[in-house]
């Protein structure tokens, strides 16, 4: 019985595939569930004919017409899928953000209540955007900001090069990341030790140096700095040691960061030509000074939950999922939370570019939603904190169905930790 239960998924499955649509989602929430097996229980019983239009969603065997059969693969849908959201269609980035129309599939009056009452009492708010399955849910500018608005996003700016050291490796001008530095810039007692991938995870064992970004040929200062640890040991963050990234993208495609950038990736995103800061040689600040919109900051985040895809016709693929995946795993512990990737935090859920003051954006994959926000740049720890907590403890579980694991508070306490950590170091 349960080997011809396997065969029934298997083949229900495939149909689904062939019709790539979500199949039993009869009321149009992106899910099925319950409610979908219900009114078509409704339908097959006679109880409600007036329901025709079923058979666009839940005639899975294509013949028409609607039967037992159909309401048993429902059945297995439900079970298989847990009530999950239907698979994530990618929206094209380059576009402008579409916002969702149909608000009845989520408990829109509280987050409006989110945004009105508790988001809009944060003293340090500027800005924040919601978006679910790739629109807009929610938008809202506070205490003179305003939509069209260009502000550093700071230490986002790590996970901007951290997409496009990825872009380097897709496009064959580095091999990989566990390259040693002595291969693409010179060889010394530390170059030899360090790797693309310490660079990416603040573990390559060099000091901070506070004043990079002013220091003429700093690049060669940095490294022949002799390392305060050993490569790969510990997790430090250093934004003088992330700034080499930038180096290593300008030695590899013989092009500035922005350059590169404005060739595979802010053009496939719909950013045009964003300031971005220089140190004193000309080359373009790897840890910081990136200056975006709210709306443009967020596409980054909306690109890696579509695995790297922009929906276009044929789909594009920007970033590898590789990637992506890699980048968005634990790499290095750091002592809280899910560790660190590749320039992306991982507090506890799903994972996040932090900048200084409270520039977020969270990407939460099994909810498929992404939040971002705009804050003032020298708020507090206070308002960090209290911030984190809205977003954590209110904004996502409306989206989020599976969230079973109560880790809300954990959560908070990483996020805390994390803010803290990149308002004392910028």
């Amino acid at each position: 019985m349960k080997y011809l239960k396997n065969i029934i998924i298997i083949v229900f499955f495939s149909f689904a595939y062939c019709k790539a649509e979500c199949i039993g989602d009869v009321n149009s929430d992106y899910r099925v569930d319950q409610n979908d097996l219900i009114n078509i229980s409704n339908y097959l019983l006679g109880m409600n004919d007036s329901m025709d239009f079923l058979i666009n969603y839940a005639d899975i065997d294509f013949n028409n017409n609607l039967d037992i059969f159909d309401l048993f693969g429902i059945a297995l849908e439900i079970e298989v899928s847990q009530g999950e959201w239907c698979e994530l269609q990618p929206v094209n980035l380059s576009s402008e953000w579409q916002e969702q129309e149909d608000s009845s599939y989520y408990d829109h009056q509280l987050l409006q209540s989110i945004l009105n009452e508790d988001i809009s009492a944060l003293s340090d708010i500027r800005g924040i955007i919601i978006v679910h399955r790739g629109r807009v849910v929610g938008e809202k500018y506070y205490n003179g900001s305003y939509s069209n608005q260009q502000f550093n996003v700071w230490s986002v700016t790590k996970s901007f090069i951290s997409a496009l050291i990825g872009q380097t490796i897709e496009l064959g001008y580095l091999d990989n990341q566990t390259l040693m530095l002595g291969e693409i810039f010179y060889e010394n007692n530390y170059t030899n030790q360090v790797s693309v991938e310490h660079l990416l995870t603040m573990s390559s064992g060099w000091p901070e140096n506070w004043y990079y970004t002013n220091t003429n040929n700093i690049l060669n200062i940095l490294l022949s700095t002799p390392l305060a640890n050993n490569p790969g040991n510990y997790f430090f963050y250093n934004n003088a040691a992330c700034h080499l990234n930038s180096y290593l993208i300008n030695a590899v495609t013989d092009l500035n960061p922005k350059e590169f950038a404005m060739e595979n990736l802010f053009s496939q995103l719909g950013i045009d030509n964003p300031i971005w800061g220089l140190d004193a040689d000309g080359v373009n600040n790897g840890s910081y000074d990136l200056f975006l919109t709210l709306k443009e900051m967020v596409k980054l985040g909306q690109l890696y939950l579509q695995n790297g895809v922009s929906g276009e016709i044929p789909p594009n693929q920007i970033v590898s999922s590789l990637w992506i995946e890699e980048s968005t795993s634990n790499q290095i512990n750091t002592g809280w939370g899910d560790g660190y990737g590749y320039l992306w935090w991982l507090p506890g859920k799903g994972y996040a570019a932090i900048g200084l003051g409270g520039q977020l954006i969270i990407i939460i994959p099994e909810a498929q939603l992404v939040i971002g926000t705009h804050s003032y740049t020298f708020s507090s720890d206070n308002y960090f904190n209290n911030l984190s907590s809205i977003l954590y403890t209110m904004v996502v579980p409306i989206f989020d169905l599976t969230d079973t694991n109560n880790r809300d508070q954990d959560i908070i306490i990483n996020m805390n930790r994390i803010g803290t950590l990149i308002n004392t170091n910028k």
